[in-house]
């Protein structure tokens, strides 16, 4: 009998043992639940430029498939690594995220920075801007060859911007003036709201902008010389760009989601899921056509082995670069 006792009060204990283990299990199940806070999500760009719109319509989407909000936090400025900075000192949780944009594997080879884009979780890539060469409707200018004509006749008098001055359109506007031998004021700016405002009010002649002009132009307020797109974007079928026009200048400037290094493989497989739906979403390619931007997807795997190229390539390209020299700069930015 007593060993019967001490049988059974050793069955209730593992029992006992069992079922509180279950449980314990179960909470800690429930408190890995992810997400099950809001997300914060850092745009390295100031609100109503196009990486901006662009993402608060896909965190609109993501937030509702993952059922907790996304909250924008624009930071602008340090060429677009704000991001990535955050990014470096987050906690690897998954409820910071960052758009990581081609300039964050090139400031590493010209500025000492907080951060090692190849130590960083690559979610998803997005798409690319699409840029060209835009003019107020009224300039005097019909098309490229005009333009390029008044700045041989005219050195220096003529002024274009370009987001920068590290960015991608400034550096392909300064490799441009270079191998057209061609003498322009190169203007740097934090982003191409400010540029259009600047072009419309006529502080200057003309400026290498992304889709945000798009609504500008079909408002007729702006127009387009020549793309610097590999080849003529749909939106507007009859710009030329600059490599028909026997200029090899092409803008390739992809962005995409990234968080802190070491994030758990089963997390970033739900957020990218999130944003993978959110971008392929109704709404997440009408905003992209609206912004003549293409969805250029690329899965955690894919934007990781861009994001090691591009900072090799931009490590060779950064040894030839020549930053702007002189010219009026946008908010103190230069």
């Amino acid at each position: 009998m007593h060993r019967f006792r001490i049988s059974r009060r050793n069955l209730v204990a593992a029992s006992m043992a069992i079922s509180v283990g279950a449980l314990t299990g179960l909470a800690l199940a429930q408190d890995d639940r992810f997400p099950s806070k809001p997300i914060r999500l850092i745009v390295p760009f100031g609100a109503g430029g196009p990486t901006d719109g662009h993402l608060r319509v896909v965190a609109q989407q993501a937030s509702s498939i993952l059922g907790q909000t996304i909250v924008i936090e624009n930071k602008p400025g340090a060429n677009g690594t704000f991001g990535a900075a955050e990014l470096a000192r987050a906690q690897s949780d998954g409820y910071t995220l960052a758009v990581l944009p081609a300039a964050v594997y090139r400031e590493p080879h010209l500025n000492k920075v907080a951060f090692d884009p190849l130590k960083l979780t690559y979610i998803i890539g997005m798409t690319d801007y699409t840029f060209g060469l835009a003019v107020k409707a009224d300039a005097p200018w019909r098309n490229w060859e005009e333009f390029l004509a008044d700045a041989r006749k005219r050195p220096g008098k003529i002024s274009i911007g370009a987001a920068g001055p590290i960015q991608t359109p400034s550096i392909v506007l300064g490799e441009l003036t270079q191998k057209l031998a061609v003498d322009v004021n190169r203007v740097p700016y934090k982003g191409d709201s400010e540029q259009v405002n600047d072009i419309l009010g006529g502080h200057i002649d003309a400026g290498v902008l992304s889709g945000v002009a798009s609504a500008h132009i079909q408002g007729g307020r702006l127009r387009y010389l020549a793309m610097l797109t590999p080849k003529r974007v749909s939106q507007f079928p009859n710009v030329p760009t600059l490599r028909e026009l026997g200029v090899n200048s092409v803008v390739e400037s992809p962005y995409g989601i990234g968080a802190p290094e070491g994030l758990p493989e089963a997390r970033v497989r739900v957020l990218h899921d999130a944003f993978k739906t959110a971008l392929e979403s109704p709404e997440g390619r009408k905003i992209l056509e609206q912004l003549n931007q293409p969805l250029n997807y690329r899965s955690p795997k894919e934007f990781a082995q861009y994001a090691k190229d591009a900072f090799a390539r931009e490590k060779i390209r950064m040894e030839h670069f020549q930053p702007p020299a002189g010219g009026r700069c946008s908010q103190g930015f230069c």
